[in-house]
């Protein structure tokens, strides 16, 4: 409880908003890893991150799913 202005308050912790994130990429393979790590290391933790791979010939969607595919 917090008194402000004579008044007695309880806050309740809400929770943050969901924020989403689109990431496209492609053939980012050189770069793909750093921006989602990124996201990742936000001090915001309740977003979902979307990426979206324009049939990349590169391996960039090989490499996310593996790395990534546990979150």
């Amino acid at each position: 409880m917090v008194r402000i202005g004579g008044k007695i308050m309880n806050f309740i912790n809400i929770e943050q908003p969901l924020v989403s994130i689109i990431m496209a990429c492609y053939n980012s393979i050189k770069t793909i890893d750093e921006s989602i790590s990124s996201v990742i290391n936000q001090d915001y933790k309740n977003f979902e991150l979307i990426i979206a791979d324009d049939n990349s010939t590169d391996g960039t969607y090989e490499f996310i799913i593996s790395k990534y595919s546990s979150f």
